[in-house]
């Protein structure tokens, strides 16, 4: 079998109704190019009629796509479209071929014999098409405009009144593909890879595609050869069924506890004139995977061992034309890697991922967590061709991505049960069909045709407790922390157990993100530029931002909109500093081998939209504060800090690693003067997959109140600064402690100071001060550094290296700390020879 896709294809928009079919299509239209996968919105984009900052309702027309292509007349073929968006009708050569009502649903139709073909595909304005539907949902969202999308299976996003950009969806988003059929070839394939104690078993079922001369059918893992079953079939095609056992292979593991070992799949195909062929299945990787859900927690179990699953919430690389692939994917996932984060989930405003994503995750060793698009809405799943066409939806969506080690959980949808709760529903009438019986019910029929590893399924997100929305028991969406700002010693106070979003400010970009979005003329605050970025709900009276700019008030004790008025830049500083510092003091609770809670995802991991969103990372993928604190506190070897109140302060120490940690734990105080005036370590071990707790006080020969609990006078000491150091002496991990807390004077020089080098196209700065540098931040165009939003204490220093992004420009570095109103300048030397430090 080969595949060609057509990727060039052209657009056209009408009236919505205007056009019957391609024989009433105006012979003197002006066709856009278009691309394929891709949306009405992308080709407008690309043609220079309309950008992410403009509202446009591409759902009130009908867009018309055509290509045309050769192809073989003697080969038997077909053509696949993998998800057009939404209400869809296809010809093929003026006949009609196809009607689509679901873009998460593919199709195939055969291409008749012929040299050349013309395609035409029209999406009908879905504008148009709901207000044809009937019926009157038990409850409403403000997530939606129009609740009668409850009846499309269509994504949200793109539909959400205040989430940004507008571009609902339409057009082919996902490939058009020509398939040949040519032979030998493997359709259908299902592979399964199982643990059974320590043999790995792999299971195929699949269709082959052969002349009829294949005399037997092997299949190889590992050097491991077993002969499969062959069932003639009808039209030279055979079901080809078995398994392969391989004794103690290499587990596949997430990132952070491990390798995530892939293994090749072969099917050795030998005919009867005693020739063999090749075929490349793909990769497998053997894990199992499990829910602790005992005493109402939800732990993720991984080959026996249990992960503390952190990261974020996934959205398309690409919102307009929903893609996420290539590079970029890459890059994003390696963003995912560098940040200790093991875990990303596709949430049900959004759309169910490709392959190409799954096995990126795979080699990587990312979890996914991946909801089915169902969000908010009270869907009519009692309307039996809506159900049917959802049950179509979720078997091709389990076919592609089951074989996958990196999927870890399959979810009904995203606050379905906890809206309808929310609206005052009796919570026994609410229990999404999807996720309770659907879902289970076509996971267990997937598994009987040998296609699925182990995988977790949950009906919905959030789910559990008394309500669905229940912090302490099951899955939650937690904002305690957040968007109903309370302290943040609510996220021990919670009891979370495991937060599937959390922690949603409006996260402010870099300076150079920040001046591009702003332009001349415009100011942060309240102008329509910078606002348009900023995150709000529906029908309330107050955004992300306000969120943010509380916490600001409560940890440093300013009023943020003075700041602001009189020092724009310092209050984006502070903004930037107080993201960072209420992520690390909630992973911290949420993490520590005490805590009841076992995963946290961050909402979202990237903007939809240029400005200060949701994303720890901007709109074209730069790293903010929020991307550098989530790199810190979840680092697979890191040693965290708790104020335990008169208990003292505690020190964390982590090893996700398989291998046993021995090191060294060191802690150094410092005065007020930023003297260090006393210094203590102890001997750590931490056995592999483990953590363990110490007593930073206990480590001192006498009482040290390093937690300011017991206010015997003013503190004695200003900083308490830990690190963990390996046999080799060479720092793991550092953590600092402020038992004052952040409200620290600003002063003009703490003397702070930079050397970089180039050596042959690498930047390396070393970082250095005299006296405490508190949140040091740097910036050098075209390029991001491995670390940002650090501190740095008095003597000390710190390395910071740099890659090139976009367009590397040769400029002095600027180094800030946000209490020094003095801004160092650091020029960057060419050199092959070792750093020499120089400030400037």
């Amino acid at each position: 079998m080969t595949t060609r896709r057509l990727e060039s294809w052209e657009l056209l928009e009408t009236p919505s109704g205007a056009v019957a079919g391609p024989a009433q299509l105006p012979s003197d239209a002006a066709w856009l190019r278009a691309a394929c996968p891709g949306t009405a919105a992308g080709a407008w984009r690309a043609a220079g009629r309309w950008s992410t900052d403009m509202e446009f309702d591409f759902d009130r027309s009908d867009w018309w796509w055509r290509t045309s292509f050769d192809s073989d007349p003697g080969v038997t073929s077909a053509l696949r479209f993998d998800g057009i968006a939404t209400i869809a009708d296809v010809w093929l050569d003026g006949a009609h071929v196809l009607h689509s009502e679901n873009m998460f649903v593919g199709h195939e139709v055969a291409v008749p014999p012929a040299a050349h073909h013309d395609v035409v595909v029209v999406c009908r304005s879905l504008d148009s098409w709901l207000q044809g539907v009937r019926g009157r949902p038990r409850w409403k969202t403000r997530l939606v405009a129009n609740q009668h999308l409850r009846w499309a299976r269509t994504c949200l996003l793109g539909r959400m009144p205040t989430w940004r950009p507008h571009a609902a969806p339409v057009g082919l988003w996902r490939p058009v593909e020509y398939i040949e059929d040519r032979l030998p070839s493997l359709s259908d394939v299902r592979l399964r890879a199982d643990l059974e104690g320590s043999r790995g078993v792999v299971g195929i079922g699949a269709r082959l595609r052969a002349s009829g001369d294949v005399r037997s059918a092997s299949i190889t893992v590992l050097g491991a050869t077993s002969t499969l079953d062959l069932v003639e079939g009808d039209d030279r095609t055979v079901r080809i069924r078995g398994r392969v056992a391989v004794d103690e292979p290499e587990c596949w593991w997430p990132h952070t506890h491990g390798a995530p070992t892939l293994h090749d799949v072969t099917i050795e195909l030998d005919h009867l004139d005693g020739c063999r062929t090749t075929l490349d299945v793909g990769p497998v990787g053997f894990r199992t995977i499990r829910a602790d859900q005992r005493d109402g927690g939800f732990s993720v179990v991984v080959n026996g061992v249990p992960v503390f699953c952190r990261g974020a919430c996934w959205v398309p690389l690409d919102p307009v034309t929903l893609t996420s692939t290539g590079d970029a994917l890459d890059e994003a996932l390696e963003q995912v890697v560098a940040a200790g984060m093991n875990m990303v989930r596709i949430t049900g405003t959004m759309v169910d991922e490709s392959v190409e994503f799954l096995a990126a995750c795979d080699r990587r060793g990312v979890l996914v967590w991946h909801d089915l698009m169902f969000a908010n809405l009270d869907y009519p799943l009692g309307d039996e061709r809506f159900a049917e066409s959802v049950r179509t939806e979720v078997r091709q969506i389990l076919h592609r991505l089951l074989s996958h080690p990196s999927l870890a959980v399959v979810c009904g949808g995203s606050e379905v049960e906890q809206q309808a709760a929310m609206m005052g529903i009796d919570t026994s009438r609410i229990d999404h069909e999807l996720g309770r019986v659907m879902l289970p019910q076509l996971v267990a029929e997937a598994r009987l045709d040998e296609s699925a590893p182990d995988l977790i399924v949950v009906p919905n997100s959030p789910s559990g407790g008394v309500f669905p929305f229940t912090i302490s028991t099951g899955i939650s969406h937690y904002f305690g922390v957040g968007a109903y700002r309370r302290p943040l010693d609510d996220a021990r106070r919670a009891g979370v157990r495991f937060a599937t979003e959390c922690l949603a400010f409006s996260n402010v970009p870099d300076r150079a993100a920040v001046a591009a979005m702003l332009g001349a003329g415009a100011q942060i605050g309240h102008s329509p530029e910078w606002k348009w970025g900023v995150p709000r709900d529906r029908s309330v009276g107050w955004d992300f931002e306000d969120v943010r700019d509380h916490y600001v008030r409560e940890i440093f004790g300013v009023e943020p909109d003075e700041v602001r008025a009189t020092d724009p830049d310092r209050y984006l500083d502070l903004g930037r500093a107080v993201v960072a510092i209420v992520i690390e003091a909630s992973f911290t609770e949420w993490r520590r081998p005490q805590s009841s809670c076992a995963g946290a995802l961050v909402f979202t991991l990237r903007d939809l939209c240029a400005g200060a969103g949701w994303g720890v990372l901007d709109a074209a993928g730069r790293p903010k504060s929020a991307f550098h604190a989530l790199g810190r506190v979840n680092a697979p070897f890191a040693v965290l800090l708790t104020n335990e109140g008169l208990d003292g302060l505690a020190a964390h120490v982590f090893n996700d690693r398989p291998d046993p940690f021995v090191g060294v734990l060191r802690a150094c105080l410092f005065d007020v003067s930023g003297r260090m005036s006393e210094t203590a370590q102890c001997p750590v071990a931490v056995s592999a997959h483990s953590a363990v707790s110490l007593s930073v006080d206990g480590m001192f020969a006498g009482f040290r109140d390093l937690a300011s609990a017991y206010r015997f006078g003013p503190e004695a000491n200003d900083i308490v600064a830990v690190e963990l150091l390996d046999g080799s002496g060479v720092q793991c991990s550092e953590a600092v402690h402020l038992p004052a807390g952040h409200r620290r004077p600003c002063e003009f020089d703490i003397g702070l100071a930079g050397s970089a080098v180039d050596v042959d196209g690498s930047i390396e700065m070393v970082v250095s001060t005299e006296r405490f540098a508190h949140f040091v931040s740097v910036h050098l165009p075209g390029h991001q550094p491995d670390v940002d939003w650090f501190h740095v204490v008095p003597g000390g220093c710190r390395t910071v290296r740099f890659r090139a992004d976009g367009d590397p420009q040769r400029m002095p570095i600027e180094l800030r700390a946000l209490n020094s109103r003095r801004v160092v300048t650091v020029p960057v030397l060419l050199t092959n020879q070792p750093n020499r430090r120089t400030s400037s």
